[in-house]
Order: structure tokens, then C-alpha cells, then sequence
């Protein structure tokens, strides 16, 4: 099973849709996007930056597609507990994951898989349950697919499809991709945004999603790929392929947006 996520193109926060630059990003992803083989459905958040970038694949691709409350932008609010630092904030409301550097390493807890969500900062606001309703989302998707995340924290597989690593000696390091074994191998796309997507990528990989909102970066348009290796007969671990991929800005001449990254992004 193969998850695709796409970040909305270059927003248009106010109106909630896309920039020019954000069309010609589009289009470009679009061209894209139409040669893809095997999608089974395609996924979108109910947010119009990201039902306009999806729109022309989807009639590139003569698809339609699922809208999921569930994957709109991670943008919840929670407010500061009394006793920070910086009197100034105290009591007042923040988007959970908009911190700065001194306030998110000032708690060790954030950086706890099963902790970060009930931290005095994140207690100030429902994000316990939206980020359940996160995780049981994306798990819900998978199950209608055989993928059944157990209590281990990976997915139980209904229907393994036998791949040679099961029986085959393996040299260290050497391992052929299964990926090998399954031609038509279903892929699903999801139009979403940074924080949706890196809530999702921390809940497969048994991580507080923290460390990804405050650490990593998606520009407008990049695809994000992650592949379910299934190593053993009937268990799957997803993993993340490509992060943040945007090789069709690059070799269409469109500047990569900086939209959500507080520094300049690399020009090619």
C-alpha cells in the first residue's frame, strides 16, 4: 500500500484558496499527478487552498474524490498556562504548534510520544481529541484496505500478498524491495497540509508529532510518499519514503515557496 500526501499549493490564508504562484504550482503538479498508475481513491480536506489544488488532477484523472473533515490543517487553538515565562502570554490563546524555540524545548514532555498532548500547554485546548480524531481517520482509511493497526503500534495485514522475503536468505543491507512483488500495488492520494500530514506520519512511526511540526518543512505542492514494508507474512510498518518532494517546480522553473518556513528555502 502506497500513501501519497500533497500539501496545498502556495495559500491564499485570508480567502482560504490559492495565490497566482499558487496556480502555476498547480499546474505543474497536476502534469504530474496525471501519470500516476493504480490510485485507488483520492482524498481531500475540506479547505479550499486544498480542494483548489486538487481540483484539475482530479479532472486530469477522471476521479473523484473523498472530502474527510479529518484532514483539514491541524490548526487548533490552545492557550498558555499561567506560569510561563513570558507573563505576556499567559492565558492566551496560540495555535497549538506555532512555538517558539525557548517555550518548546522548556518542556521535555513535548517530546513524548504519549506525554505532548497532555502537557499543561496542550491541556488549555481540545487537541487530545483532535488529534485522535486524526489517528482514527487515516486508521479508518486503512482498515477499509485490510490494514488494521494493532496495539503494538503497527498494522496487521488481512490479506499478505507472499513476496520473497519471507523465505529467501537475506544478505545484510541487501534486502529487494517487495515492492518488486506487487505490479498493481493500490496507492492512495491525500490533499491535505504540513500539519494534517505530519500528525499522520508521527502516529505511524510512534512519535510526538511535535518534533516534526517544530523540526521539518513541506513547501506548497510537494508530495510526500510513504510505503508499507511488509517484511514478515501479515505486518506492515509504514514508512516514509520521500519527504517534501518537488521536483516538478524544479524542472518547470517555479521558485519553491517558503510558505509556512520562517527562512529562505533553497533556490535551484
Amino acid at each position: 500500500m502506497r500513501l501519497i500526501f500533497i500539501r496545498h499549493g502556495d495559500p491564499d490564508y485570508e480567502h482560504d484558496t490559492i495565490t497566482e504562484k499558487g496556480k502555476r504550482e498547480v499546474e505543474l503538479l497536476t502534469k504530474r499527478v496525471a501519470k500516476w498508475k493504480n490510485i485507488a481513491k483520492i482524498y481531500i480536506s475540506p479547505m479550499g487552498r486544498a480542494q483548489a489544488t486538487a481540483a484539475p488532477s482530479l479532472k486530469a484523472l477522471g476521479m473523484d474524490a473523498v472530502t474527510c473533515e479529518w484532514l483539514q490543517e491541524f490548526y487548533y487553538h490552545t492557550t498558555y498556562p499561567l506560569d510561563v515565562k513570558d507573563k505576556t502570554k499567559a492565558g492566551k490563546s496560540t495555535m497549538c504548534w506555532d512555538l517558539m524555540p525557548e517555550y518548546f524545548f522548556s518542556d521535555k514532555d513535548f517530546f513524548n510520544k504519549d506525554k505532548w498532548m497532555r502537557t499543561d500547554f496542550m491541556k488549555g485546548g481540545d487537541i487530545a481529541s483532535k488529534y485522535k480524531m486524526v489517528c482514527d481517520g487515516i486508521d479508518g482509511v486503512l482498515a477499509e484496505y485490510g490494514y488494521i493497526r494493532n496495539e503494538q503500534g503497527f498494522y496487521d495485514v488481512k490479506e499478505p500478498v507472499p513476496n520473497h522475503n519471507w523465505s529467501e536468505p537475506i544478505d545484510l543491507y541487501h534486502l529487494k524491495s517487495v515492492k518488486d512483488d506487487y505490479p498493481e500495488e493500490k496507492t492512495l492520494v491525500f490533499f491535505c497540509h504540513l500539519g494534517v500530514m505530519f500528525t499522520i506520519i508521527a502516529h505511524f512511526s510512534g512519535m510526538s508529532p511535535m518534533q516534526l511540526w517544530q523540526g521539518f518543512f513541506v513547501a506548497p505542492t510537494s508530495i510526500t510518499v510513504v510505503n508499507s514494508e511488509e517484511r514478515l507474512p501479515g505486518q506492515a510498518f509504514f514508512r516514509v519514503e520521500r519527504l517534501g518532494d518537488v521536483n516538478h517546480l524544479i524542472n518547470g522553473g517555479e521558485p519553491i515557496s517558503s510558505s509556512g518556513y520562517f527562512a529562505d528555502v533553497l533556490s535551484e
